[in-house]
């Protein structure tokens, strides 16, 4: 496949994974993307694995040093108002924001392609299989934050994901490219579709806890108590992040949410799901 496509595709990543944590951190990082050595990485890195639906083997891979992810998840958190943040938190944190790029992404596929193309949810920290994945046609997006912490992500697409990006270069359609030999990105043109990025919306009653002897036991009438009071607000759910809290109304014969509190982001990511 073209190395145009590819990194026409890296340079599309690199503006929303850029506005993702400009609105995680409350600052742009500075990116620069460039062809990547071509080795293997160490086995000190995390990797992600995302899929985008309705596109059989398009996967984009994405890596990084472990203590660089949880130094960038850290800084969005300390950003935030919470500095003691675990290990855990953080790489939960940066993988937020990988995922909200991948779903960015998947909005301009759609746009392209004339159809919905969904990201689907990131798997869990996992290296990739080395017979999958062509090393010597990966990118490095280096990523430096102002007074924060320097490192690159490894984005490696896979040749039907590729394929996509060559159908996106149509005649006469102005592509922003970046050059292999790694210069700064220009101000971001496709954060506007950030826009149309379309969310799950949930509303949660409450929850509980029950052993498994008493949900085999549940049937038709069953009643299951919930950890929320009638006085207390329902959550209002997005992306698997509580947003806001409201009441329960019914508008022209259906259910509605009222929002009486949006959460603070502090909050927000305290109750990252």
């Amino acid at each position: 496949m073209s190395a145009a496509a590819r990194h026409r595709l890296g340079s599309t990543w690199a503006d929303q994974f850029r506005a993702a944590a400009n609105a995680m951190l409350g600052r742009e990082p500075d990116c620069r993307l460039s062809a990547a050595a071509g080795a293997a990485p160490p086995e000190d890195w995390l990797w992600q694995e995302s899929r985008f639906g309705g596109l059989p083997d398009a996967v984009l891979r994405i890596g990084a040093l472990r203590r660089w992810l949880a130094a960038f998840g850290r800084a969005a958190l300390e950003a935030n108002g919470l500095p003691e943040a675990s290990e855990e938190e953080a790489l939960a944190t940066a993988r937020e924001i990988l995922s909200q790029a991948n779903s960015a992404l998947s909005t301009v596929l759609g746009r392209e392609l004339g159809r919905d193309v969904p990201a689907q949810p990131l798997a869990d920290w996992t290296p990739p299989d080395s017979a999958a994945v062509r090393w010597e046609d990966a990118l490095r997006l280096d990523v430096s934050l102002p007074g924060g912490p320097e490192g690159f992500l490894a984005l490696v697409f896979s040749p039907a994901l590729e394929h996509v990006g060559e159908r996106g270069e149509a005649p006469g359609r102005a592509v922003a490219t970046a050059s292999p030999t790694g210069t700064s990105l220009p101000p971001s043109k496709t954060f506007g579709l950030l826009l149309e990025v379309e969310l799950p919306v949930s509303v949660s009653f409450g929850r509980a806890q029950l052993p498994l002897r008493d949900v085999l036991k549940l049937n038709s009438g069953s009643i299951v108590e919930l950890n929320r009071t009638i006085s207390e607000p329902v959550e209002i759910i997005v992306n698997n992040c509580v947003i806001a809290r409201g009441e329960v109304v019914v508008v022209e014969g259906n259910y509605g949410v009222r929002i009486q509190q949006v959460i603070s982001r502090e909050e927000r990511l305290r109750t990252l799901h």
